[in-house]
Formats: C-alpha cells, sequence, structure tokens
C-alpha cells in the first residue's frame, strides 16, 4: 500500500471517528448532559485516559466548584479539573496533570493559586502543611 493509499485510509478513519463523536455527544446533549460539561468530560478523557462515566462524573464537579469562582481564570479552572477527579494531589502532582491540559505550569503558580482557592472553600488540604495534598472540597461532601 503506497503512502497516499494509507494517508487516505487514515483520513476516512478519523472522518469515520468524528461522525461517531458527533453522534455520541447529541445522544448525550438529548440526555441533558449540557456542552460545558461535556467539554471538560472529553478533555479528561483525553489528558488522563479516564473512562467516559466517571469523566462525566468529574466534570460536574468541576463545573460546580467553577461556577463558585467571581472570576474565570484559565490556571484555576485547570487545577479544578485537574482534582474533579477526586484524588489527593500533591502540588507537583497537580503541576504535572496542569501542563498536560494547559501545556505549560509553574509549580510556583500552582501552589499560590492553590492557596487563594483554598481561601475560598473550593479544594482543601488533606495532608500537613509540611506536605501538603490537595483534593476538591466537592469530593468530600
Amino acid at each position: 500500500m503506497d503512502i497516499y493509499a494509507r494517508v487516505k485510509r487514515l483520513e476516512e478513519m478519523l472522518e469515520e471517528l468524528m461522525n461517531r463523536l458527533n453522534d455520541i455527544e447529541e445522544k448525550l446533549e438529548t440526555l441533558g448532559i449540557e456542552q460545558p460539561t461535556l467539554s471538560i468530560a472529553s478533555k479528561l478523557v483525553i489528558a488522563f485516559s479516564m473512562p467516559a462515566i466517571r469523566a462525566l462524573e468529574a466534570s460536574r464537579r468541576a463545573i460546580a466548584a467553577i461556577s463558585k469562582l467571581s472570576a474565570i481564570d484559565p490556571i484555576n479552572e485547570a487545577i479544578i479539573e485537574v482534582l474533579s477527579g477526586c484524588e489527593a494531589l500533591s502540588i507537583s502532582e497537580i503541576t504535572r496533570r496542569v501542563k498536560v491540559l494547559r501545556g505549560s505550569a509553574s509549580r510556583r503558580i500552582i501552589r499560590e493559586r492553590l492557596k487563594k482557592l483554598e481561601t475560598l472553600d473550593i479544594v482543601i488540604n488533606i495532608g500537613s502543611n509540611d506536605r501538603p495534598k490537595y483534593m476538591l472540597s466537592e469530593c468530600i461532601q
């Protein structure tokens, strides 16, 4: 099979995949799952290989937490999306996962944002002050 035939085959496969994704998205919307939830869920599925059902639950938690913010900031949003999986994560792990979502992240900035989110009761530190582990407060309730 020559290169052009392979590229053509890949294009057809991608087209088929996109059609299937659109069908799934339409069916989920008919079930009452809104676009922001789907958007966050698809990011979580793609970035962290999370099962779709778990990603939908996580995206609902993320939207509930993001709605508590007065001003939406991409870094805060990424932190909340990372923590919406209900895992207790260290600052370094949160930074690594935010890098996967956004492409860049500074540990110092992530630490500062976590402190602000903690004062707003959006995240909680379930570790110690020396070795903090953060979790979305929506996961505890």
